[in-house]
């Protein structure tokens, strides 16, 4: 069987490894990403495996779903894999906007395009552990 994935997010330090760990056991990977100023985006793009081994970067913003379902018209996406959040639990305080946008209205613009895609693709979702906070206890529960 053919496998493609979407990466969501792939310029982080989570996505260039799970960009690696993919390429060795799937056929495509593109990685869609909004290159965002809140880390070095140059930095980002650099470290990125671009154009390398079969691996693709598209930029841009999870909430185009022109663009989004364009991807989906040229690419038949068997997976994706969403990695995307806006990083910085004191930035949200001071613009939480800005994970609204990012953090929730993109990932339910994510789910909406895989829904209407010729062939819905599997969806993995996944979150850096600093969603939880400087909580000492291992292991997490929904309640901390």
């Amino acid at each position: 069987m053919w496998y493609s994935v979407l990466g969501i997010r792939a310029a982080g330090f989570v996505g260039i490894h799970v960009s690696a760990a993919l390429k060795r056991c799937v056929d495509y990977v593109l990685w869609f990403d909004n290159c965002n100023n809140y880390y070095d985006s140059t930095h980002k793009r650099a470290s990125t495996f671009v154009g390398k081994n079969g691996i693709f970067i598209v930029e841009g913003d999870i909430n185009d779903t022109v663009l989004l379902n364009k991807l989906f018209e040229v690419v038949h996406f068997t997976h994706v894999m969403h990695l995307a959040a806006q990083a910085g639990v004191r930035y949200a305080m001071q613009n939480p906007k800005s994970y609204i946008h990012s953090n929730i209205a993109g990932f339910v613009n994510i789910l909406e395009v895989c829904k209407n895609a010729n062939s819905q693709p599997a969806i993995v979702w996944a979150s850096s552990s600093s969603v939880y906070g400087l909580n000492p206890e291992v292991s997490f529960s929904k309640k901390d």
